[in-house]
Order: C-alpha cells, then sequence, then structure tokens
C-alpha cells in the first residue's frame, strides 16, 4: 500500500510540474505575443509620423515647381523679348526682377530624427528601413544644393544679382505705401530698368539669363524625381502598415 501511495504522489507531482511548464509556457507566449504587439504598435506609429512627414515635403516641393515653372516661362519670355528688342515695359521689367529668384525647400524631418533616436532598427523590414534612411538622408538633402550649383557659384541668384544691380534703379516718382503689422506704413519706391538700350544689347546678360533658366529646369526636373520617390516610399509604407495591422 505504501508503494501505490509513493506511485500516486509521484505521478501527482509530475503532473503538477507538468501544469508549472505548461503554465510557464503560456505566460511565456502571452508576455510575447503583447511585446511583439508593443513593437508593431511602435512600428506603425512611426510608419505613419514618415508617411506624414513625407506628405508635407512632398506638398512643399510641389509648391516650389509650381513656382519655378512660372519663373521659367516668364524667363523664358524675357530672353524672346530681349533678343527682339522689344519696347520697355512693366512686363520685361517684373520678369527681370523675378528671373533672379531662388526658392528653399525645408524637408520635414522630425518623424525620422526621432526613429534615429529610438534605433533604425526599430524597423523589422530591412528593405523598407534602408529605403527609408536613403531618401531621408540622401535625396532630401541634396534638396538644399541638388546640383551643386552653390558649390560651383553659378546658383540663379548668384548669375543674375549683378545685373539686376547694374540695371535697376528707384524711382522716385513713383512712391508706394506698405504696411506692417508691427509697424506703420512705410513707402516703398518702385524701381525701373535704367540704360534700356545697353540692357537690350549686353550679350553677358543674355548669357546668364539662359543658364539661369537652364539651371531651373534642372531644378524642377530633379525636384519631380524626388517626389517620384516620396511617391515610391508612401506606397511601400502604406503597404507594410495592412501588414503590421492584420
Amino acid at each position: 500500500m505504501s508503494e501505490n501511495k509513493t506511485g500516486k504522489y509521484f505521478k501527482y507531482a509530475i503532473g503538477e510540474i507538468i501544469l508549472v511548464v505548461i503554465g510557464i509556457l503560456i505566460a511565456l507566449q502571452i508576455n510575447n505575443w503583447n511585446e511583439n504587439r508593443k513593437v508593431q504598435k511602435l512600428e506603425a506609429q512611426i510608419y505613419t509620423e514618415l508617411k506624414s512627414d513625407l506628405l508635407k515635403t512632398r506638398n512643399d516641393i510641389q509648391k516650389t515647381i509650381s513656382q519655378h515653372r512660372e519663373i521659367f516661362n516668364l524667363s523664358q519670355n524675357l530672353i524672346i523679348d530681349i533678343y527682339n528688342k522689344k519696347p520697355y515695359s512693366d512686363t520685361i521689367y517684373d520678369s527681370f526682377t523675378r528671373a533672379g529668384v531662388d526658392f528653399q525647400i525645408i524637408p520635414k524631418t522630425s518623424a525620422f530624427e526621432n526613429l534615429k533616436n529610438i534605433g533604425l532598427n526599430t524597423l523589422s523590414n530591412d528593405s523598407l528601413r534602408i529605403d527609408i534612411t536613403n531618401l531621408f538622408q540622401l535625396d532630401l538633402k541634396r534638396l538644399d544644393d541638388e546640383l551643386g550649383m552653390d558649390r560651383a557659384g553659378i546658383s540663379i541668384p548668384t548669375l543674375l544679382s549683378p545685373y539686376q544691380y547694374k540695371y535697376l534703379f528707384v524711382d522716385y516718382g513713383q512712391p508706394k505705401k506698405y504696411g506692417f503689422k508691427h509697424s506703420d506704413s512705410i513707402n516703398i519706391y518702385k524701381l525701373k530698368i535704367k540704360d534700356y538700350d545697353k540692357f537690350l544689347t549686353d550679350n553677358a546678360l543674355l548669357m546668364n539669363l539662359q543658364l539661369a533658366l537652364y539651371n531651373r529646369g534642372r531644378k524642377v526636373d530633379e525636384e519631380l524625381k524626388t517626389i517620384d520617390s516620396i511617391d515610391n516610399l508612401i506606397k511601400k509604407i502604406e503597404e507594410e502598415l495592412k501588414s503590421i495591422n492584420k
């Protein structure tokens, strides 16, 4: 009888151990599942923030492209008018003053900076993580001087500002009042083009206008490429979010 009781107790103890082990394994599984859900939730939040920043940056680039295209057309017409020796007009003046304008794009990178602080390896999709890093650290950074114009000293303002200083003068006969929220209104005098005959025959000016026009066209091409890269990355992020949220 003593042996039977010992056998029963042994079987009971084994059963208890097995139940405890099963309980521990289930608890570990639940804990792992909860941790995985936390990681997936964090990933989803990061992807959502990255997408938001990319959409804002895309919108800014698109606005800049529209502004470039407007000035591109004005500059084309100005070159034609100078070549054809058109009489002086406000249109020629406006086109000349705007031909040297450039625009700066400031990409939205707060989500990517946050990701770097958390750790890039937080994103489990290796290829998507590489695409995100390349876009933010290469493509978007190139927007500051995407074609190396500033470094080469041939930026659009650098090309044309010497000629604007040379040919523009203040017409004190046409004052115009401008008001500000922080101060009283001030008088601003309109500019005009002086030495118009020389302006029309200045070969160096015409050359720089054409170079600035060419550079602006290339900037638009590069900005359009960046928009394509952003669109492709947004599509991949949306697909990853669908996978995470299944």
